[in-house]
């Protein structure tokens, strides 16, 4: 796959790249939920969606996953399956801010508690999806605190190993600035802030 090669996303309609994700984070997700207790990192996560799709993004993940998960929430209500976008957690290790407002948007539901929500629709994801579970059912469990560049918990095909080997430090690399882009074209704009394409 990596000979296939990379398409610029705002070369392509918006609402066919985000579907196009869309459909690889559910996959993305779905082997995610196949390991109890594990999850994914919002980077990590945009990241693995754009090397599936080979659809490229200059954006940071953090601007644009949360509409892509919002699609996700979607589907899975559409399979009335757990909503999958509960196992993508932010870099601290908790839910993003987007969390709440989709399971408001497409169930319905007021949560109260963001953290404890998403733990258990991580308990059913994982149910839903085969993940090998301890003979009680298994638990709820908040994800554990990281550093924002870590790897979630799946760094390795032992969910023993992910549990008990210790998290390295990382160096925080500085987010890059996102250049202002055209809401129309999606080209990068120049200083005076006018499209040259569109203006």
């Amino acid at each position: 796959m990596n000979d296939v090669p990379w398409i610029e996303a705002r070369t392509l309609d918006t609402e066919t790249v985000r579907e196009t994700w869309a459909l690889a984070a559910r996959h993305v997700l779905a082997d995610v939920a196949r390991e109890y207790h594990a999850v994914i990192g919002v980077a990590e996560l945009g990241e693995a969606v754009q090397q599936r799709t080979r659809i490229r993004n200059r954006q940071p993940a953090s601007q644009w996953v949360g509409d892509v998960l919002y699609r996700v929430a979607k589907d899975c209500v559409r399979r009335r399956e757990p909503l999958l976008g509960s196992l993508c957690v932010g870099p601290d290790g908790r839910m993003s801010d987007w969390y709440a407002d989709t399971v408001a948007a497409v169930r319905g539901d007021v949560v109260t508690d963001v953290e404890q929500h998403a733990a258990q629709e991580r308990l059913e994801c994982y149910r839903t999806h085969g993940a090998e579970l301890p003979p009680d059912g298994g638990q709820p469990a908040l994800p554990p605190q990281r550093p924002a560049t870590a790897r979630a918990s799946r760094t390795s095909s032992s969910p023993r190993a992910a549990k008990t080997s210790p998290a390295r430090p990382a160096a925080r690399k500085p987010e890059p600035v996102a250049a202002p882009v055209c809401p129309r074209c999606f080209m990068v704009l120049p200083s005076t802030g006018i499209c040259d394409n569109c203006d």
